[in-house]
């Protein structure tokens, strides 16, 4: 009796061993299954043991995706679906098949659609779902360009809000007079018409003009929101009396160093101290509510064309102004 049980345990033991998957082929299983977030568990032990294999980053960012997807067809939550899609981009292999490519194209316009459908709160929420509606469609367009969802959406945008989008974008302008806060808006808007029809004349005009106006003006929709009150020339630098305004929740080291100018043709110059200019950007420690100021200088160029001043933090923007 004995070994009839010790047969049996063996031959168990055999059929069990011969049937246990390894980790990328229970992610394929899990996968098939649309278990994504168990395939994804399996694909990250994989990866434990083959950090550099294209093909397992691909089914990790892939996964991601299709997670970020369902999660948003059960519970219509926009920000769960934009995280997945975050992660899965920051798991692209370095080198993508055309599958993988076209996976992201149709993600980023599934996502696009999520921003046009939602239902946005106040107009900040209006802007920044318009805006991300439109970021997608071109980060789908870039992965592939024969997306035809994607080239037909970002077409209906431009058609349906060109118009519209010019008109609030001189509406605020003008209001500006007794609200200076709507040049902001105003600048948001006209540039957000340039970019759908880069040679008009009117929206071109409007926002030289309201870049003029919205200067010295701080913007609450910004983490660090930064004002420019004066502009100084020299041979050796071109230099900015900034302000900066800390929204955030927890403090904020900045320096000469974390401003840059960017040139229109995309060049970009690092902010410096100079002792030529009075009232030096000294670096200092700000709190939440706390405002700093200081001149800035950038070393000058031959070319003087500049588009933007922004204020970064470890490679992020926190705050900018948008030059006239």
């Amino acid at each position: 009796m004995s070994k009839i049980l010790s047969v049996t345990v063996l031959v168990g033991f055999i059929l069990f061993a011969g049937c246990s998957k390894s980790p990328i082929e229970a992610g394929d299983s899990a996968f098939e299954q649309q278990n994504y977030a168990e395939a994804l568990t399996h694909y990250m032990e994989a990866f434990k043991q083959e950090p550099n294999s294209p093909s397992l980053k691909g089914k990790i960012a892939t996964c991601y995706f299709k997670e970020g997807e369902k999660i948003y067809e059960r519970t219509r939550v926009i920000k769960a679906f934009e995280a997945r899609v975050k992660s899965g981009m920051l798991n692209m292999p370095e080198y993508a098949s055309d599958g993988l490519k076209k996976t992201v194209s149709e993600t980023h316009f599934k996502l696009a659609q999520a921003y046009q459908e939602a239902k946005p709160d106040n107009p900040y929420q209006e802007k920044e779902y318009l805006n991300n509606a439109l970021q997608n469609l071109e980060t789908s367009l870039k992965f592939d360009s024969t997306n035809i969802d994607a080239q037909q959406a970002l077409t209906q945008i431009k058609e349906a809000h060109l118009s519209e989008i010019l008109e609030k974008g001189i509406a605020a302008y003008k209001k500006g007079k007794s609200d200076d806060l709507q040049y902001i808006a105003s600048d948001y808007y006209l540039s957000q018409a340039l970019k759908m029809d880069p040679e008009n004349e009117e929206a071109n005009k409007y926002l030289r003009l309201t870049r003029k106006k919205s200067l010295n003006l701080l913007d609450p929709g910004l983490e660090v929101p930064i004002a420019v009150t004066d502009r100084m020339q020299n041979p050796e630098y071109t230099a900015f009396l900034i302000v900066a305004y800390s929204q955030l929740p927890e403090n904020l080291y900045i320096s000469a160093g974390n401003f840059v100018l960017v040139k229109k043709g995309g060049e970009e110059i690092r902010g410096k101290t100079s002792n030529m200019f009075t009232l030096p950007f000294e670096g200092t420690t700000l709190s939440n509510g706390e405002e700093t100021s200081g001149v800035v200088a950038f070393p000058t160029t031959s070319e003087l064309s500049y588009a933007r001043l922004e204020l970064r933090k470890d490679g992020e923007v926190l705050g900018y102004k948008n030059l006239p």
